[in-house]
Order: structure tokens, then sequence, then C-alpha cells
């Protein structure tokens, strides 16, 4: 019987031998065009039904400006509510994640999605996405001025992800993604010590909760953070979800970290992406398939969200979907250098 969508994650990210790569395809169209393929199915909890947002912020409280109607821009933070001072803590109104009613709607979204094959995630809050509530000079700051404000912020934060883990568990869902930007081009945002001091004992909690639940922790990272990643892995993290994959390199994460960890990139949304060069978006989906997946699993393809705000063109989200496809099914064809220029 042929393997559903959801097996094929599971197997991909386990080092099961899969029949063949993962895939999303799914983004905001550009010109119109979507590329409709897709393994996975996400889904979230629901509004607090006892406390609506005011308009423009978020539950947080944290105020996102946008000029941009199709909702593809993410826009800029105009408002940090605990800018002001750590005492704001003690009576901002954080938000509620205990209550049932906020994942009522998830087991027959769950269920629906398994029953045609696909596998289900949902998103929990971020970490480091701790900037934004006290502005990113006061984040750098606290690091060595508030670290035990600090501590006690991201542990609310941190019940918050088990509040959400629950609800998902008891809808049947199969992994959680977590969108924490940590580094710039250049570097990690933080040293690896403070990392390995305020951060990783986090994230190791995190990955615990889930993986007793059968649950896998998904990681979305931009920037150049070649030093957390061994903490990322021994935390226990599942998947490194990378739109910008040549920050890092490629052939520098799998001569070290190929088999320890699942990869799910597009082609590189900076380096190759916007160039119109269609030859080197295949060369490098071969590659990335290759170098991350040639380990009985290791690699999955989830196509950038934004594709207009990168310049990608119909011809290049084109290239890509191809080229994937032509290199998805093992046994995987090796990789033996690039085949333009």
């Amino acid at each position: 019987m042929e393997m559903t969508s959801r097996e094929i994650v599971h197997r991909c990210i386990e080092f099961d031998d899969p029949p063949r790569i993962a895939m999303t395809f799914r983004t905001f169209p550009i010109n119109g065009r979507t590329w409709d393929f897709s393994d996975f199915s996400f889904m979230k909890f629901g509004p607090d039904p006892d406390r609506p947002n005011p308009e423009g912020l978020s539950e947080w409280g944290v105020k996102n400006v946008t000029f941009d109607p199709t909702g593809e821009n993410m826009g800029q933070v105009k408002e940090h509510p605990l800018a002001e001072g750590w005492h704001l803590l003690d009576t901002y109104p954080l938000p509620d994640f205990s209550k049932p009613a906020r994942y009522a709607h998830l087991p027959e979204l769950a269920a629906a999605a398994h029953a045609k094959g696909k596998y289900v995630y949902g998103s929990i809050p971020g970490l480091m996405g701790i900037g934004v509530l006290r502005g990113l000079e006061n984040w750098f700051a606290d690091h060595v001025l508030e670290v035990d404000n600090l501590r006690r912020l991201l542990d609310v934060i941190v019940e918050a992800r088990m509040h959400i883990i629950r609800g998902y568990s008891a809808a049947g869902m199969d992994g959680v993604i977590t969108w924490d930007d940590m580094g710039t081009g250049e570097r990690a945002m933080v040293s690896p010590e403070m990392f390995r001091s305020i951060y990783f004992p986090r994230y190791k909690k995190t990955c615990d909760e889930l993986h007793n639940r059968n649950m896998h922790f998904i990681h979305h990272c931009c920037g150049q953070v070649r030093e957390y990643m061994p903490m990322l892995i021994e935390a226990g993290c599942d998947v490194l979800q990378l739109d910008q994959v040549h920050l890092m390199g490629i052939d520098w994460l799998s001569e070290n970290f190929g088999g320890k960890i699942c990869f799910w990139n597009p082609v590189d949304i900076q380096k190759t992406i916007g160039r119109g060069d269609l030859q080197a978006i295949e060369d490098e989906a071969h590659k990335q398939v290759w170098s991350f997946g040639r380990f009985g699993g290791g690699f999955m393809v989830k196509a950038y969200q934004q594709p207009n705000s990168v310049g990608m063109t119909v011809e290049e989200a084109e290239s890509q979907y191809q080229a994937f496809m032509k290199y998805s099914k093992y046994p995987l064809i090796p990789y033996k250098g690039p085949t333009h220029g």
C-alpha cells in the first residue's frame, strides 16, 4: 500500500528510509500562480474567547504595522509593551493559553487532515521573540543587567508553550514549529555561553514535553548560528528550518550535522532566488537533497512563504518545484557539482 504523506514526513524526520523527500510548496501567490502540493497541514490554537485583542495589537500586547494589504509582509513592530521597565511585568495582562476553548476546534480539523494523509503541525511562541516585548536594545542589555528578570519572562513563555503543546497533543497533532531568529548574517545574537545558560534548558524542556507525547519540534531560524547547532541537537530539536542555508553553508552543515537533525529548506532566498539563474536553482535543490537527505532521511522541502518579498519570479518558483520533484525520490541521485556557468 502506498505510504501516506504523514508517514513520509515521520520517516524523513526520524531517518527511517522514506520513499521520497517530504515537501510543501504552499505560499502566497506569485502573479496569481500557486503550487498546491503539500505533505503538511498547518493549524493553530484559537483566540481567547474572554479577551479580544485591541485593534492592531497581538495578544502579547505587541503592535505590528504593515502597509501590505495581502498580509504577505509581516511589517514592523512599533510598540514594545515591556520596554519601559521590568516592573510592568507584574501587572501586564499576559495571554492565557490554558483555556480548553482555544483548542476545541482542533480535533476535528486534525482528524480531517489525517484522513487525507497529512502531517499536522502548529505554532508555539518563540523564546528569542522576547525581544519584541522589551525592544531589541533592552533585550541585549538584559542578558547582562537583568538576567533574573529575563529568565522570569522566558519561563512565562515556556509555560505558555506547555499549555499549547498539551492542547495540540490532545487534538492528535504531530508536531510544532517555532520561529526564533537567533543570528545576523555574520554571527549569533548572544554568546554560546549565554545561550547554554539561559536558552538551552528551556529549549530542552520544550523538546522533552513534545517527545514524551510522540511529537516533533521544528525550529525555524534565520542567521548564522553555527555555535548553537550542537546545543539545538542536544536539546532535542528534530527539524531545523532554514531559508538562508548559505549563511552557515550546505557543505558545513552536511559534514557536521548531516544524519543528526532533519533540515526543512527552500532554495536559498538570498543567494540563489531572485537572480534569474534557473540552472543554479536546480543545482542547489539537487545539492541540498543529496547533502542532507542521504542519511536514510534528513531532508524536507519548504518553499518560502513570502516569495514576492524576495523577488521570486514565476519561472524561479517553477524551476524550484520541478527540481525538487526531479531529485526527491530514493535512492537519491548523487550530487557531483554544479552544471552551470
